[in-house]
């Protein structure tokens, strides 16, 4: 097969092709711009998606570093609250 001449994609699916007519429309673009945009822009989202490991690291990073800049804690679990044994606002 060359492999410089365009493959073709044919999808047979009313409503990838209706969604793909609105994204065209909306951009001003054909329908083969619509659908190769919108595939570089999935495949960019998730090549930068972080795994699992990589979020729960972030995560513990960001709360490791507003501990360190909270300080040492100065209200009592009811105080930081804001309600008395009863419910009511303090």
């Amino acid at each position: 097969m060359n492999e410089h001449r365009p493959k073709q994609l044919n999808l047979k699916d009313a409503e990838i092709y209706a969604l793909a007519a609105e994204l065209a429309r909306l951009h001003g673009d054909t329908l083969s711009g619509a659908v190769k945009s919108a595939l570089r822009e999935k495949l960019a989202r998730d090549r930068r998606a972080l795994s699992v490991e990589e979020r729960r690291a972030a995560v513990l990073a960001l709360t490791e570093a507003y501990r360190d800049r909270a300080g040492k804690r100065t209200l009592s679990d009811e105080d930081a609250i804001g309600y008395d044994a009863f419910g009511a606002p303090k």
